[in-house]
């Protein structure tokens, strides 16, 4: 059987496991290939929560309410980024006299 990375963390946000420790620990060559073996099992159905506080890491969720802050930092966070990609498109057809992208 295949081990996943979401087999080594533990549950809930105060046990977060940092992305070196994970790098370290499961053999990775960076913190880069370890976001993209995370987001390949995400794709997959595993519940892999993250979190930027007290130094960031991964864990799997020990409530609802992980869950929740979570998803509601994700959505927030995808807002922002629709709001940057608006206003650098804006910006591209202002330069390219009226082109539109989408």
């Amino acid at each position: 059987m295949l081990l996943k990375i979401v087999d080594f963390l533990p549950r809930g946000e105060k046990n977060a496991v940092p992305s070196r420790h994970l790098v370290e620990m499961l053999g990775f060559r960076s913190v880069r290939d370890l976001q993209k073996a995370i987001e390949r099992e995400r794709n997959s159905g595993a519940v892999i929560l993250s979190t930027c506080t007290d130094g960031g890491g991964y864990f799997r969720p020990e409530d609802t309410e992980e869950i929740k802050r979570f998803i509601r930092t994700l959505s927030s966070r995808a807002k922002n980024t629709e709001r940057s990609i608006e206003s650098a498109r804006l910006e591209l057809q202002r330069l390219e006299g009226g082109i539109t992208l989408e």
